[in-house]
């Protein structure tokens, strides 16, 4: 290889670092803000969480059919795409007028995302072999890190010192200059081979995915959540037949079915993303409202988790490498699961100290799991479905963070209902946050065996 090729290559990776700090940013740094925002516009806790919730709703549904088209257009230029409207979105956010204004935009913002992280993953796959692959999927994976542990210290400070809307106009020079990084790579990831997009499955799907996390979101206080929820069920069923049976399905179920690591790999994330990523929101309303924290002081504990998960990805992603992911990753899952029972645990007394020890185990737990989990998946797949492998795996991320903002939003609802945290009303929050870090523990010792089940990788 000459010094060429090696500063292409990374620069390729520099870029796609940015866009995974980015990315994550855009995610988390809204989190410390909920209590600002909702102040300002009176909102309910419940209806501020769709705030968070519509991001991630959109990017599920958009994640696997954009994965594909990528692979047939090609993925620089889809991530071209989506970070102008990321960027775009960013500052409409900024000058929204209402908690409604923000759901609709942080919505749109989701199809920018969605287009983000079925690229990300799929370029650095592609210019990089297998052996150093994983070292440099960990690499991707702690910028993501970094950038879900810059967002709650950086929203943090700015919303003491600012405003929340400070949030969303800092994002905006980040994706300029991302733009500018993408369209100075002089080369294309696409498939050679003929792809067709199967429309009808992608609506299939994306009925399916709305109906059961609206649904699920709403199952307390509407009955037309419940209906919505049956409802999704069913589609997602009818989806499945439907990919078996059709010649060039969005999802080769058929495909998927003889190769175990990406079917159980893909599980494992699932529960992964499912049993944690509601940790920083939760979190942050308890570190405000129970520990009576301000933001920026918030923002520094929430710093810790992402912290240690930066610090030791890269760490896991060389050790995938040398060890099979199976085994690496499942300790991180075991460590998570942990470390989520411990975290029910928690009441209005309970030691700072402590708090920062259980999300410092989470960290190191999510890093042994997420680069090792990601390096199997796309090692098992051909070069020319690394579009569709990024999109199931971002599909399994972004549906599992929805999973979890909903089954939290659930939870709090039953407790809360649409009243606001205050005073007289924090001990019922505390019981909601205790209930929902035991049903997320549970979940993930599930995960465990889901993660070990995947066997030994194939090398693709």
């Amino acid at each position: 290889m000459t010094d060429q090729d090696i500063r292409k290559r990374n620069f390729i990776l520099a870029t796609t670092l940015l866009g995974a700090f980015w990315s994550a940013y855009n995610t988390t740094a809204v989190n410390v803000a909920v209590p600002a925002i909702t102040q300002e516009f009176g909102a309910s806790t419940t209806y501020t969480s769709w705030i968070i919730t519509s991001t991630l709703l959109v990017t599920s549904l958009f994640v696997l059919p954009i994965g594909k088209l990528s692979d047939l257009y090609g993925r620089k230029k889809t991530l071209l795409i989506g970070s102008v409207i990321m960027t775009a979105t960013s500052l409409l956010c900024g000058i929204s007028q209402s908690v409604t204004m923000m759901i609709i935009f942080r919505g749109i913002q989701g199809i920018g995302g969605a287009m983000m992280a079925a690229t990300v993953v799929s370029i650095v796959s592609g210019a990089f072999p297998h052996g150093s692959r994983g070292k440099a999927l960990g690499i991707n994976v702690a910028s993501t890190y970094i950038g879900l542990s810059a967002g709650p210290f950086i929203s943090g400070m700015i919303v003491k010192y600012f405003s929340w809307r400070g949030i969303f106009f800092l994002s905006i020079p980040l994706g300029l200059l991302l733009i500018f990084m993408i369209l100075k790579i002089d080369a294309e990831w696409k498939s050679n081979e003929k792809i067709k997009i199967d429309y009808f499955g992608a609506i299939l799907y994306g009925i399916g995915i709305l109906g059961l996390i609206w649904g699920l979101t709403n199952f307390n206080s509407m009955s037309v959540g419940k209906i919505a929820f049956g409802s999704g069920l069913v589609i997602m069923i009818a989806f499945g037949f439907y990919e078996v049976r059709t010649d060039d399905p969005l999802l080769d179920i058929r495909a998927l079915k003889v190769n175990r690591v990406l079917v159980f790999s893909t599980l494992a994330s699932f529960i992964n993303y499912s049993s944690t990523y509601a940790i920083s929101y939760m979190m942050s309303l308890y570190l405000q409202y129970v520990k009576g924290l301000d933001p920026q002081y918030a923002g520094m504990v929430l710093l810790i988790q992402p912290a240690f998960q930066a610090v030791f990805s890269p760490l896991a992603g060389i050790l995938s490498d040398r060890v099979d992911p199976q085994y690496v990753a499942s300790v991180g899952m075991s460590i998570i699961a942990v470390s989520l029972f411990l975290l029910s645990t928690l009441d209005l007394a309970t030691n700072l100290i402590f708090i920062v020890i259980l999300l410092s185990l989470i960290g190191l737990g999510f890093a042994l799991f997420s680069s090792p989990n990601t390096n199997s998946i796309m090692s098992s797949m051909n070069k020319n479905q690394y579009g569709v492998a990024s999109g199931i795996l971002s599909t399994a991320r972004t549906v599992g963070q929805s999973f979890s903002m909903a089954v939290t939003a659930l939870i709090v609802s039953v407790y809360l209902a649409d009243n606001s945290i205050t005073a007289s009303t924090t001990p019922d929050f505390v019981q909601s946050f205790r209930l929902t870090f035991i049903i997320f523990a549970v979940f993930c010792v599930v995960g465990i065996f889901a993660s070990l089940a995947r066997g030994k990788r194939d090398i693709v």
